[in-house]
């Protein structure tokens, strides 16, 4: 737990400040989720602690705002931080998206996580909110039965792998589909096909957004930018058919990871799915020996055999879940007490 010693007018449930509770609440993350983060949450996390070391000066440094509304709650026990939920405002407008729920290990089965969880309603649905997003590991059955006591819904499902930095890849043969380059005129169809198969509301607390699916010279320029290399390779089945395939390939020099996208029209999943999973380890292939990460939501988790057998394993399944808001927040009554809350 850290070490830091809070206000002692603090005492249970409290607005986060990022200048006092910042540090405290990357240590307690990192805690309670200690061995299911992977390399884009690990490195969150390490520049949340570069920041609250600092103090205002990280906050001045970062281009963040000390005086913005608090994006959460802690909840403060002996002068220390031993839970906390954070929310934000989701891609989709009206939506809301909560984006952890934390209690440290030594102080669960208190009912804690369960007053966080409706603070955060309660404060999100005065926002005029219609609607409300979390995710939350599958085997996690006290979140699980805590977020649907509360009104939550499972909207959909995804699976997150994960293969080892240093690990050598197997022999793969050269990619043996006619793929090409994304042009910038293309991105519109990529973003439709990342939405194929899902609903909806799955779609929304996924949050996919077009911004993630831009192509072409100018965004792999931006990529560049931002010390990322991003390239996109489409599937066309037939002169001027419609875009049947794709994959993504993304590798952060400053992390030292790689993360894979490979996207595929439902109806060409037998199909298809297998030679474009062969063709992104080809290409990964010609890369660093780095940790690389896959998510596979939907239809697409049936990819999942194909990674594994490429020395992917699963790091975690996920719920995507949902409430709407607009009426006021029923609680119903706990049948025993959950370990998590």
């Amino acid at each position: 737990m850290s070490t830091t010693v809070l206000r002692r007018v603090e005492q249970g449930l409290v607005p986060f400040h990022p200048l006092r509770h910042l540090g405290p609440v990357a240590d307690l993350m990192t805690q309670a989720f200690s061995g299911e983060l992977g390399p884009w949450a690990r490195q969150t996390l390490h520049r949340m602690q570069r920041i609250a070391r600092w103090g205002a000066l990280g906050f001045l440094l970062w281009g963040m705002d000390l005086d913005q509304e608090p994006p959460g709650f802690v909840w403060v026990e002996d002068g220390q931080v031993v839970g906390n939920v954070s929310f934000r405002r989701a891609a989709t407008a009206g939506g809301w998206m909560i984006g952890n729920v934390a209690v440290h290990p030594q102080w669960r089965g208190r009912a804690i996580g369960r007053a966080l969880m409706e603070a955060a309603l309660e404060n999100i649905a005065a926002r005029g909110s219609a609607w409300v997003g979390l995710e939350v590991r599958e085997d996690n059955l006290a979140a699980r039965r805590l977020y649907e006591r509360l009104g939550f819904e499972t909207v959909g499902t995804s699976l997150e792998m994960v293969r080892p930095e240093g690990q050598p890849w197997p022999p793969v043969p050269p990619p043996s589909l006619p793929l090409r380059r994304a042009r910038a005129a293309e991105s519109s169809d990529l973003y439709y096909l990342a939405r194929q198969g899902l609903i909806r509301p799955h779609q929304e607390v996924l949050e996919i957004r077009p911004s993630a699916y831009r192509a072409g010279w100018e965004a792999r320029l931006s990529a560049w930018l931002e010390g990322r290399s991003e390239g996109w390779w489409l599937l066309i089945k037939e002169p001027g058919a419609s875009l049947s395939g794709a994959l993504r390939l993304t590798s952060y020099r400053p992390g030292r990871w790689h993360e894979v996208e490979v996207l595929v029209r439902p109806e060409h999943m037998d199909e298809l799915g297998r030679p474009l999973v062969a063709a992104a380890l080809a290409f990964l292939a010609r890369r660093p020996l780095w940790e690389t990460v896959t998510t596979l939501p939907g239809m697409r988790m049936h990819l999942g055999t194909l990674f594994t057998d490429a020395g992917f394993r699963p790091l975690r399944r996920l719920l995507q879940m949902r409430r709407m808001l607009g009426t006021s927040i029923q609680i119903q009554p706990r049948r025993h007490q959950d370990s998590n809350e």
